[in-house]
């Protein structure tokens, strides 16, 4: 049996010797065909099936380090590290099982990936047996069962079925003869191993040994460019990616300036404006310009001026005009032109910059149309803070209170130090006045101690109705009962003037209409206190008047009267008009103290008022009546619709309301004319209306918001010698509106005056 094997052995070693020359042109074939081969995983079975016919193997694997998708080795080369990369020669059950194996540097593995050398074992079982007497002679246990199979393989008392390497898996081929080389990188870093494996001994030899670490070297390379191959193409799909997403516009162009190739950008500009009227004149400036200047060239001087070496940039914005689905939008561009050199071979010199050869152009379209919107709105914010930071520095240094509102809904934007003061309660930036008069508990009253209505403060007017309010009285009562009499001013401002913070800047298309306001508050509780002592003063001399005047006017009348009955001297003529003129004089001062002592009631809130149901219509016919004897130059008509209009008010005070219109309707037509009075009943409202109309001078126009105001006249009635003290209308306003009434009036300079007092009907019963 052994001669046999030994002749067997000797008639394939011939064999082998015989086919050297055919191998190394197989070898040679095969090198040509790895480095052609760029699909590393067709490129790693053909390794594996080249090397089994190159040496007669039974099966070949590759075993090779993990990567990352850069090609980059992951882990060290100790342990088990490695991977099946590819097999041939094995059943698809053995394949799998080498699949879920982790091979490292164990047994005969260790030399081939540990130190990267080659392994050549003639016969696994004498290797075998040589460890197990080593084991043996050091008191190591020893397989005997793996010694009986290999003797009765030796003696043809077994086949090959069943016989495995001592240590390999029970589902590994038979291998009896072992060749494996590592597989080097150009740095002499071990990244796998071609191993091959027979089931007869002595299948390999040195030679095989030699070209299998050819075989290995070229394979290496070529999985190297496999490899790199792959990271180029991934490379490539990047930078095509990059180059069609990128929100520039790019061109590439020919030394003739003809387009090669542009990303989807630029392709969208350049199909835009073909189609637009100007398109071409645009199309020039962003593209082919540029491209042009790059191809010609320019070279820097020695006094480094700003031309570029073969390139430009186009740092002047040029504006082009979208008009895209029939809208047109200015868009800026910056425009950077490069050449590109023709490349030259790796054997060539490197060119000098006057032998380089353009061979054409990169054109980047760079849009800044929202970039320079940005600093445009940055700067702006910088210089409205600026302008804030100074104005809140004015607005703090000023005694007075003063903010700035904006929106129907009078959102504070900023305020002084004084406001706080003011108010008694920090008002914050952006919240609108009505929350925080709630919040605070503050309240606003009028002069006379009312409530006011939300609509009637100044600072809502001014905002909601676009009124200026100059000097309004307002009394705030802080949350702790305290009183602040002020006076408010109120100034309607335009928004599209006021850019005082970054929200006004990005909002300003949004709110350009949104009213603001400008509002000062004067704290004018001194002038209170001297505006009280005054009218002490008034009411006391007033009081004080009324004695020696009734003393006066009583004489005054007992000497006309006496002397028209005869008793006494007869007076002269002179006489006579003296004493009239007394009388008259006397009335008139009489009128005022009362008028005077009226007003002092008012503001020191002690005037009474006697309520109960009166008749309209017969009042005003006795008061008509009355005045119709007074004058021969006037006539005055009553229209009434009824017998019965019954109020609720004070006689007194009502007749002295209507006698004081009906007297200025006469007194303010000095050249006569007719005098009409209409009394008239509003069932919708349950009010009745008196309406005096007159044909007289009349009321300027810029002078009729602020006649119901204290000692306040037209001046026309000056101009026309009509004497008066400015009083009767204020207490007209204040009587009637003290009884639940309204008055207003209209008028028209030179044409006359017409005035309303509108009261709430009560039952007549």
């Amino acid at each position: 049996m052994l001669s046999k094997y030994k002749e067997y052995a000797r008639k394939r070693t011939m064999s082998r010797h015989l086919s050297n020359t055919e191998q190394f042109a197989a070898l040679s074939r095969v090198g040509a065909a790895l480095m052609s081969e760029l699909d590393e995983k067709r490129l790693l079975h053909l390794i594996a099936e080249t090397a089994c016919e190159l040496t007669g193997a039974s099966f070949a694997a590759f075993t090779l380090r993990p990567t990352n998708e850069r090609g980059q080795v992951i882990g060290p080369s100790e342990g088990n590290f490695f991977s099946l990369a590819a097999i041939v020669g094995v059943t698809q059950e053995q394949e799998k099982m080498f699949q879920r194996m982790s091979l490292g540097g164990e047994g005969l593995l260790a030399p081939i990936f540990r130190q990267g050398l080659s392994v050549l074992v003639p016969d696994v079982l004498a290797y075998y047996h040589k460890r197990a007497s080593q084991g043996e002679q050091s008191g190591g246990p020893a397989s005997s069962a793996a010694r009986a199979d290999a003797f009765a393989f030796v003696h043809g008392q077994r086949t090959t079925d069943g016989i495995h390497a001592v240590g390999l898996p029970r589902a590994h081929p038979v291998m009896r003869s072992f060749l494996g080389v590592p597989l080097l990188d150009r740095e002499r870093q071990v990244r796998g191993g071609l191993l091959l494996g027979h089931g007869e001994p002595n299948c390999f030899t040195g030679d095989d040994e030699a070209m299998l670490t050819s075989l290995a070297s070229q394979a290496a390379v070529a999985i190297e460019n496999a490899r790199l191959y792959d990271a180029l193409q991934m490379r490539v799909q990047e930078m095509n990616a990059i180059f069609e997403h990128i929100a520039d516009g790019v061109t590439l162009v020919d030394g003739q300036g003809r387009i090669l190739r542009e990303n989807s950008a630029a392709r969208h500009l350049r199909e835009t404006l073909v189609h637009s009227p100007q398109g071409r004149q645009a199309l020039d400036a962003l593209l082919y310009h540029p491209a042009q200047r790059a191809l010609t060239g320019k070279v820097v001087s020695d006094s480094g001026s700003e031309e570029e070496e073969h390139g430009v940039s186009e740092q002047d914005a040029i504006t082009v005009v979208d008009e895209a689905g029939g809208q047109h939008e200015a868009r800026e561009y910056l425009v950077n032109a490069s050449a590109l050199h023709q490349a030259k071979p790796l054997s060539s010199p490197l060119p000098t910059p006057q032998q380089s050869t353009i061979s054409g152009a990169v054109v980047v379209w760079h849009d800044v149309t929202e970039a320079r919107r940005l600093l445009l709105e940055r700067r702006a914010r910088a210089e409205s803070d600026a302008r804030l930071a100074l104005l809140q520095l004015v607005l703090d240094e000023l005694p007075s209170s003063a903010y700035l509102v904006r929106g129907s809904n009078a959102r504070l934007v900023l305020a002084n130090h004084a406001v706080a003061t003011v108010w008694g309660a920090h008002w914050q930036v952006g919240e609108p006045m009505a929350d925080f008069l709630k919040e605070h508990g503050i309240r606003i009253f009028d002069v006379d101690g009312q409530p006011m209505a939300t609509e009637r403060l100044a600072t809502l007017r001014a905002v909601r109705y676009g009124e200026t309010v100059h000097q309004h009285q307002e009394v705030i009562r802080h949350p702790n009962g305290t009183h602040l009499p002020v006076l408010v001013n109120a100034v309607a401002l335009k928004v599209r003037e006021l850019y005082l913070s970054p929200a006004d800047l990005l909002n300003a298309k949004a709110d350009i209409e949104e009213p603001a306001a400008i509002v000062v508050h004067q704290d004018v509780t001194a002038l209170k206190e001297a505006d009280r002592l005054k009218d002490e003063f008034i009411g006391l001399a007033a009081h004080e008047l009324r004695n020696p005047l009734a003393i006066l006017k009583g004489y005054a009348q007992t000497l006309i009267v006496q002397t028209a009955r005869g008793r006494g001297a007869e007076l002269a003529d002179w006489q006579l008009e003296a004493l009239q003129s007394i009388d008259q004089s006397t009335s008139r001062l009489v009128e005022l103290t009362e008028d005077l002592l009226d007003v002092t009631r008012l503001q020191a809130g002690r005037l009474e008022l006697q309520m109960q149901p009166v008749n309209m219509v017969s009042l005003t016919q006795r008061l008509v009546a009355r005045l119709q004897i007074m004058t021969d130059r006037h006539t005055i008509s009553l229209h009434v619709p009824s017998h019965y209009l019954i109020v609720q008010v004070d006689p007194h005070r009502i007749e002295q309301v209507l006698s004081n219109l009906i007297g200025n309707a006469i007194k303010y037509s000095p050249e006569g004319g007719p005098i009409e009075i209409t009394l008239c009943e509003d069932d919708e409202q349950h009010t009745m209306t008196v309406c005096i109309k007159d044909s007289g001078i009349g009321i300027p126009a810029n002078q009729q918001g602020r006649l119901f105001g204290r000692f306040m006249r037209a001046d026309n009635a000056q101009e026309y010698g009509i004497g008066g003290t400015g009083l009767g209308l204020y207490l007209c306003r204040e009587l009637i509106e003290r009884q639940s009434g309204r008055i207003w009036f209209e008028s028209c300079e030179g044409k006359g005056s017409t005035f309303y007092i509108s009261l709430p009907l009560v039952e007549a019963s």
